[in-house]
């Protein structure tokens, strides 16, 4: 049985496989817990341990007069339950850039929940925002989430030699972007 916007009330993105839902403070131990996981950290470059009012912080609504970052809560429509978080952040209005980013539950890797959720974040910048141009940065280690932009649509713009330390080494930091007019072809 497919999953409606009935069946699921906060869905604010419908995907095939998730939808993507506001995010809610009921939930913020879980994130907390993504934040902290080992495997999650390494390439999301969380050092420092998150404690659960550090990550609330991060949703609380800002002071700034306009808003420059989205968040989305990653429903697994099957499963019925959050499995990460993503959105755009670092959104320039008068430029019309953004940058993207996703965190998924470990558990839920390696089934292309990534692919979808980028692709239905990209088409919502595009869509209903008008932005210009998405970028994506990403650790040269991290060969699942070059392959993820790269199916998406992102192209490699720039590398920045040796910029992070992991895992007792400094590594590539690679950016890569998608413009709106290569994302409507």
């Amino acid at each position: 049985m497919s999953e409606t916007k009935e069946d699921n009330p906060l869905a604010f993105i419908e995907g095939d496989v998730v939808s993507l839902c506001p995010t809610n403070a009921d939930n913020i131990i879980l994130y907390a817990g993504w934040m902290n996981n080992p495997e999650t950290r390494k390439y999301a470059r969380y050092e420092m341990p998150q404690t659960i009012d550090e990550v609330k912080k991060l949703f609380e609504p800002k002071k700034e007069a306009v808003k420059n970052e989205i968040f989305f809560e990653i429903w697994h429509k099957k499963e019925k339950k959050p499995v990460g978080l993503a959105g755009l952040i670092r959104i320039q209005w008068f430029t019309r850039n953004a940058h993207i980013f996703y965190l998924i539950d470990q558990k839920y890797w390696g089934q292309n929940i990534g692919t979808e959720v980028g692709k239905l974040v990209v088409d919502y910048a595009y869509k209903e925002l008008n932005l210009h141009k998405i970028t994506a940065r990403m650790f040269a280690p991290n060969k699942v989430s070059l392959r993820v932009a790269e199916k998406i649509g992102f192209k490699h713009e720039i590398t920045l030699k040796k910029e992070v330390y992991i895992d007792g080494e400094h590594v590539d930091v690679l950016e890569y972007a998608i413009f709106k007019d290569d994302w409507k072809k």
